[in-house]
């Protein structure tokens, strides 16, 4: 039964994660640690932006598309020069 207490625990950090998203928050350095947290890093940046509806899912993919990332990137695959133009564009809104 740890198994299943241990899925639950990761299903519920994943879904405070998505749920916590805020415009004003400091994206940057969420973006960066959630890159190093092997529990985390596998949510696609498109779902983390728009799950909470702050942000529109059209303009969100359009925005990924203007850095040549799609709405399956993962926050694993960003790199530092993504992760800043993504603080941006958040920030600008």
């Amino acid at each position: 039964m740890t198994l299943i207490r241990d899925i639950e625990a990761i299903k519920a950090l994943r879904n405070e994660f998505l749920n916590d998203f805020v415009i004003n928050s400091d994206l940057t350095n969420i973006l960066t640690e959630a890159s190093g947290n092997n529990f985390l890093n596998s949510i696609r940046i498109h779902k983390y932006l728009t799950s909470t509806a702050l942000i529109g899912k059209v303009k969100t993919a359009r925005f990924l598309e203007s850095i040549e990332l799609t709405e399956k990137t993962t926050i694993k695959q960003l790199s530092e020069a993504n992760i800043n133009k993504i603080a941006a564009f958040v920030s600008e809104l």
